[in-house]
């Protein structure tokens, strides 16, 4: 373990420092350049169809590798379920995700915009296609607002067009598309927009897109928070400002408070919300947390100087070039949603490959921007007066130059920690930027088997209104079941479906994914030894297909 975490330093240290001097000698090499000719735009035409077209790619590659597990179940089976009247529910959060008699998933988070989003399944039969297919859509269309953005804070398409392609080679971006399917991210091109028609002084289609961003998820609304208090101190907009932070944190309790509680069947509902349990520490209630904080800063910032904490939260600025930190005032906009997760005793929570940053990732890229014209702006200004260095440049030629020097870091990233066909990962099996068998970002995982080709004979064996435990690569093709379960839990199933050969083991309630992945066998027996109980309907090359003997 120790060999891994060093050879981890190594790997991240030396992506860093060249992705850092790469961007840097690229900056220099184009304050001498010439801006003229479409070779911006060409880009960022490049990175809109490579973006959109390997994501989808690898995604229903992924799927029929069986590389997506029970997250993207558990949104097949609410999507379903709300499509055929029985409510938005899980039959997965009940059985293996610990929530117990808690049936209706906005007891967990409250995503209203699933009805929405759901509608389109009355002709779309489809669910995994459709899902794929909708969030790639959602998130490839963030470069809309981010190019209006930086296009009109400089009064310039190019510099607009590769502000555009910079984020969509933001790793983090990359990884959230990948990964299995949730709400959050939507938030990503519904805050964009709303910060554009705010910047635009568009006030009724601002609040249109404030109010879908809060619907997101109930946690946007902290973000959204931030936003007013950037409004009414940074714009001097005090009556807009006081609105949106009003709306937000009205919206935020009205849900923790009364609406997840009662889909609970609880009147306290913030024993109930998944996020407090990793952050309970700190406190019980959001004023005990906020409390805390105040009151115990050395404590905060101790936690939050963890080195893993701060590896990933420099893989959310580099690869804009550490120049989201020249616009203070935006980046703060995002200090709830990263202090939060930060904070979080869970890892997932502030990982990098992961979505929970969702919310924070248009003022990261926003505040680039802005950071830029404030460097072209007042930066240059500054070293004029001393005669240092940049004198000889103009205002638009440092941001041309720096706006070219973030498109290199962006891209310089995702080769060292992206999962692109430009990264090293995508290439080299020995490359590993987590010490997890399901970060496997390799070429290989996408490649298709003929033992892939046999699982899929399993499936219509299963009856619909039967209740099913299988491996958690093998339930997105199982969410029309009656009833689904995480093996090794299984108690009350009808079919139990097991592969041998897959790589990825199993982790669930009460069951330690190590000893899962260092013994499955373990598992297996308890269902292929007992005879008396379960019958061997089908085997073909590692997989097995369990039938109860009582169930008809």
């Amino acid at each position: 373990m120790e060999q891994c975490y060093l050879a981890l330093i190594r790997i991240y240290t030396i992506g860093i420092i060249s992705t850092l001097f790469i961007s840097g000698v690229s900056f220099f090499f184009l304050l001498k350049k010439s801006f003229s000719g479409n070779w911006p735009k060409y880009i960022f035409v490049f990175s809109v169809i490579f973006y959109s077209s390997f994501i989808l790619i690898f995604q229903f590659l992924k799927l029929y590798t069986f590389k997506y597990y029970t997250d993207f179940s558990v949104w097949l089976e609410l999507f379903s379920n709300s499509i055929n009247g029985r409510g938005i529910t899980t039959t997965l959060q009940q059985t293996s995700l610990g929530f117990g008699n808690i049936k209706n998933y906005f007891a967990q988070h409250f995503v209203p915009l699933i009805y929405v989003l759901a509608l389109p399944l009355y002709i779309v039969k489809n669910y995994p296609a459709y899902l794929i297919v909708l969030q790639t859509l959602i998130l490839t269309s963030s470069v809309i607002p981010a190019y209006l953005f930086a296009r009109s804070i400089f009064n310039d398409k190019k510099i607009g067009y590769l502000f555009a392609a910079s984020l969509l080679f933001f790793p983090t971006l990359q990884y959230i598309n990948l990964y299995d399917f949730e709400f959050l991210r939507i938030s990503i091109p519904l805050l964009l927009f709303s910060f554009y028609f705010l910047h635009k002084k568009k006030y009724f289609t601002y609040y249109i897109f404030l109010i879908l961003s809060i619907l997101v998820r109930e946690e946007v609304a902290l973000t959204t928070f931030l936003l007013g208090f950037f409004i009414v101190f940074f714009r001097k907009e005090r009556k807009i400002g006081a609105i949106t932070s009003a709306i937000s944190i009205l919206y935020f309790l009205v849900v923790i408070k009364i609406i997840m509680p009662y889909f609970a069947g609880s009147i306290s509902g913030i024993h109930h919300h998944v996020a407090f349990e990793n952050i309970s520490y700190l406190g019980s209630s959001p004023s005990q947390i906020l409390i805390y904080i105040v009151s115990h800063p050395f404590t905060i910032i101790s936690n939050l100087l963890d080195k893993i904490k701060i590896a990933n939260f420099l893989m959310y600025v580099l690869p804009f070039f550490f120049v989201s930190f020249f616009s203070p005032s935006i980046f703060s906009i995002s200090m709830a949603n990263l202090l939060l997760n930060f904070l979080s005793t869970s890892i997932s929570h502030y990982s990098y490959i992961l979505y929970y940053f969702s919310p924070s990732i248009p003022f990261i890229f926003l505040s680039a921007v802005k950071g830029t014209q404030n460097i072209a702006e007042k930066g240059n200004s500054f070293l004029k007066k001393r005669n240092i260095l940049l004198n000889t440049f103009d205002n638009k030629k440092i941001a041309y130059a720096l706006a070219g020097s973030i498109f290199v870091a962006s891209l310089s990233s995702n080769v060292f920690f992206g999962p692109s066909p430009f990264s090293i990962q995508f290439w080299n099996k020995n490359y590993k930027l987590a010490p997890y068998k399901t970060h496997n970002y390799h070429f290989s995982q996408y490649i298709p088997t003929q033992h892939h080709k046999k699982a899929f004979e399993f499936f219509p064996l299963i009856p619909n209104d039967a209740s099913v435990s299988a491996e958690h690569f093998f339930l997105p093709y199982l969410y029309t079941k009656k009833t689904l379960m995480q093996f090794p839990i299984f108690e009350g199933a009808d079919y139990v479906l097991i592969d041998k050969k897959h790589p990825i083991k199993f982790g669930t309630i009460g069951v330690d994914p190590i000893q899962a992945r260092k013994n499955p066998q373990q598992f297996y027996d308890m269902v292929e030894k007992d005879t008396n109980n379960w019958e061997l309907i089908k085997e073909d090359d590692g997989v097995f297909l369990f039938k109860k003997r009582q169930w008809n």
